[in-house]
C-alpha cells in the first residue's frame, strides 16, 4: 500500500455505521472527523449488506454531514464470516513463513480455504514438546465474497478501500497505555454479532477465541445495542459473559499453568460497561474485570468516552497511516 496522509478508519456492525478520519505529520496523528450513523434493521444481516441502497443513503450522510473529506478507507469487520485461530508451526526463514502458513491454513480453519482472505499476525517464538523451535502466529481469514462485497459498495460512493482488518486487533492495539508493565491481560470484546476472547502479553498474543452471540440472550444484545434494553437485559447479558469467562479462563490455564491471566479488559461501543462488569463479577471474581480507557497519551482534543466509542475506528486508520 502506498503511503497516505489521511484515511478514514470505518467499522460497521448490524446497528450502525462509525468512522473516524485521522491524518499525521510529523509523526503526530489528529483527528480531522468523527462520526456515526444508525442502520434500519435488515440493512446488514450475517455480517453481509443485504441492503445496498439504505446502506448507501446511510453512508452518503455520515459522510457528507460529518465533514469527512478523505477517499481512503481501511475497513474493520467482526462478525461471524471472520475466524481467528492462534496456531503453531515449525520455525522457518522469515521469508518462507507466509508460504508455510497459506499452505497449512486450512488444518486450523473450518471454512473452504477458497472462500476465504487469509492474513496472519506473528504472535511469537518458542519451542514444542521436543525443544523443536516454533513460530506462534493468529491466524485472521475473512470471507472473500463479504470482503468484495464492502469493497464494490464503498467505491460506487467514491471511497477507496485501501486494507481490511480485524477490528479487534485494532481495538487490542489501543489498550497499551492501559497495561501496566508485563501484564498478561485478556480482552473481552463484545459486538452485536460476536464476543471475542483474546489473551495477549506484550505484543504477543497467545490464544483466541471467537463466539457467536448465544442464541438465548440474542434479543437482549440486539436491544442493549439500539438503546432499547429492558430491566433484565443487562443482567443476563452479563451473565453469560461470566460464564463464557470462567471458560475461556479454564481453558487458558490448563494450557498455561505457568502464566497466569492477570487482569480482563471489556471493550464494547456501549455506555453501560460498568453495569455489565458487574453482572460478570457476579459470575467470575477470580480476575480483576475492567473497563479501559483508550489512546490516554493522546486524546485527540475529544472526550475520552469518545475515544473508547470510536477507538476501533482510530486503531484502523493508524495501522493504516504506520505502514510505509
Amino acid at each position: 500500500m502506498a503511503k497516505i496522509k489521511s484515511v478514514i478508519g470505518f467499522e460497521v456492525d448490524s446497528n450502525e455505521i462509525r468512522a473516524v478520519e485521522i491524518s499525521r505529520s510529523s509523526g503526530t496523528y489528529s483527528i480531522l472527523a468523527c462520526g456515526k450513523i444508525p442502520l434500519q434493521e435488515g440493512v446488514i444481516e450475517e455480517g453481509f449488506i443485504r441492503d445496498a441502497d439504505r446502506f448507501n443513503i446511510a453512508l452518503t450522510e455520515l459522510i457528507q454531514n460529518g465533514g469527512f473529506r478523505a477517499t481512503d478507507v481501511v475497513v474493520g469487520v467482526n462478525n461471524e464470516n471472520v475466524v481467528m485461530r492462534y496456531a503453531t508451526f515449525p520455525k522457518v526463514a522469515d521469508d518462507k513463513l507466509r508460504n508455510m502458513v497459506l499452505l497449512q491454513a486450512q488444518e486450523f480453519i473450518p471454512i473452504p480455504v477458497q472462500e476465504m482472505e487469509i492474513d496472519y499476525v506473528v504472535a511469537g517464538d518458542g519451542v514444542n514438546e521436543d525443544e523443536q523451535p516454533v513460530t506462534n502466529v493468529m491466524l485472521v481469514a475473512a470471507r472473500r465474497n463479504m470482503i468484495e462485497q464492502y469493497i464494490n459498495v464503498l467505491s460506487a460512493s467514491k471511497l477507496q478501500v485501501v486494507d481490511v482488518n480485524a477490528t479487534v486487533l485494532s481495538l487490542c492495539s489501543g489498550l497499551q497505555s492501559s497495561v501496566v508493565g508485563d501484564e498478561k491481560y485478556a480482552v473481552l470484546n463484545l459486538t452485536e454479532d460476536l464476543v471475542n476472547f483474546i489473551v495477549i502479553k506484550g505484543n504477543e498474543i497467545s490464544m483466541v477465541r471467537s463466539i457467536q452471540i448465544p442464541e438465548r440472550i440474542e434479543a437482549s444484545v440486539k436491544r442493549l445495542f439500539a438503546g432499547k434494553e429492558e430491566a433484565d437485559d443487562i443482567e443476563q447479558i452479563g451473565a453469560v459473559l461470566g460464564q463464557e469467562t470462567s471458560s475461556s479462563v479454564s481453558y487458558y490455564a490448563m494450557q498455561n499453568q505457568s502464566s497466569p491471566i492477570e487482569k480482563i479488559f471489556l471493550l464494547t461501543t456501549l455506555n453501560k460497561n460498568a453495569q455489565l462488569v458487574n453482572g460478570i463479577t457476579e459470575i467470575f471474581a477470580n480476575i480483576p474485570v475492567t473497563v479501559p480507557d483508550y489512546y490516554t497519551a493522546n486524546k485527540f482534543g475529544l472526550d475520552q468516552q469518545v475515544i473508547n466509542e470510536f477507538a476501533g475506528c482510530i486503531g484502523l486508520a493508524i495501522q493504516a497511516l504506520e505502514v510505509k
